[in-house]
């Protein structure tokens, strides 16, 4: 009984998330550090993602005591959270998938106990058994991926932008993205966290405190001791610092729908962020959206390399000295554009589009 308890627990995480994969010991073992038995039988309720709290007392039989208890244990552990609907007012709970979700949750605090050293340890056998059946399955795996949407969406770092006249939106400056919000907050960035429990260090920045969260996301994110209030100027400010790096803009939007707000940004490196480490180890697409694609200027490129080495994606290469860009494989992040001191490089708008570049096959 105790078996099927965690099992169905780990079923209906998983199947709260956008990224199949399966229940392993290694999933069972991580929840079984995150909560007790109690709480992963109370799991079960959430047949599907997200329930208000009448659908929640529907399905379970404890007392309101007994019950705010509950939900107040696996909201402080990352295994639920809750924000309040913008069109009715009333409070929704969300069950959290492995990843994205616990994983974040469970890292964004940066703390470095024996219980967390032991979840790192755990993540990353659990990325390890990704890889391998993905790669024991991949022509079949690749195409259930490229119908999953992307769940994050590149906006460009500040750097000049081809528009051919026109101006560039709002949605697609990360700087005036944040002037739609009144409420901020920031925390550990849970990947960097990650590889720092694992004894690896960030190979391109020493700053971990850069992940941010806005709005209804934010105020969760305060409430629960999972980050920091902080200002506008000071959300502004972390972009930049973020920008001067090397770091790609990464926003995630309600629901993974692009018409909704956007509720958190990711600065992401090519040597921590999970979605860039899924991709190079061989378990996950890159997917994402993006609006933008870098181009060269031939005629004022020097061939100093700076963006070969700079581009998270590998999507750029010398050839006769000139910068060649893969347009498959360019997310227009702009980090290439921002840090190229000839200003050969330049960003051009696209429209929104989706970049898939298939994860490589691993010998």
């Amino acid at each position: 009984m105790s078996e099927n308890v965690w099992t169905k627990a780990a079923a209906a995480m998983v199947s709260a998330g956008p990224i199949p994969m399966p229940v392993t010991d290694t999933l069972l073992e991580l929840l079984q550090t995150i909560m007790n038995e109690e709480e992963a039988g109370f799991t079960h309720i959430f047949t599907r993602p997200s329930l208000n709290m009448d659908e929640i007392k529907e399905r379970c039989d404890l007392d309101d005591t007994s019950l705010n208890a509950m939900l107040d244990g696996l909201l402080h552990k990352g295994a639920i959270m809750v924000t309040t609907s913008r069109s009715t007012g009333i409070d929704v709970y969300t069950l959290m998938p492995p990843f994205p979700g616990l994983f974040e949750l469970t890292m964004v605090r940066g703390e470095t106990g024996e219980k967390e050293k032991k979840l790192a340890l755990l993540f990353e056998k659990l990325f390890e058994e990704l890889t391998q059946l993905i790669q024991a399955n991949y022509d079949n795996v690749i195409e259930v991926f490229k119908v999953i949407p992307p769940i994050t969406r590149v906006v460009p770092v500040a750097c000049e932008v081809d528009v051919k006249l026109d101006s560039v939106m709002p949605y697609e400056d990360a700087h005036k993205i944040v002037d739609k919000f009144d409420t901020f907050a920031v925390s550990y960035c849970y990947c960097r966290h990650h590889k720092n429990l694992l004894g690896k260090a960030c190979e391109v920045t020493d700053e971990k405190v850069n992940c941010l969260t806005f709005g209804r996301s934010a105020r969760f994110m305060i409430d629960y001791q999972f980050g920091k209030e902080i200002s506008r100027e000071e959300t502004k400010r972390i972009l930049k610092e973020c920008e001067e790096v090397g770091l790609v803009h990464k926003f995630f939007h309600e629901k993974n729908d692009l018409d909704r707000n956007e509720f958190a940004i990711c600065n992401c490196c090519k040597c921590c962020c999970g979605t860039f480490e899924l991709y190079y180890r061989g378990a996950a697409p890159m997917q994402t959206y993006t609006s933008h694609k870098a181009v060269t200027d031939e005629e004022l490129c020097n061939g100093c390399g700076v963006c070969v080495d700079m581009c998270p994606m590998e999507a750029i290469e010398l050839a006769c000295d000139v910068a060649r860009i893969d347009d498959e494989k360019c997310i227009g992040c702009g980090v290439c554009a921002y840090h190229c001191a000839s200003e050969a490089m330049t960003l051009e708008r696209t429209g929104i589009r989706e970049v898939f570049v298939p994860p490589p096959r691993i010998e």
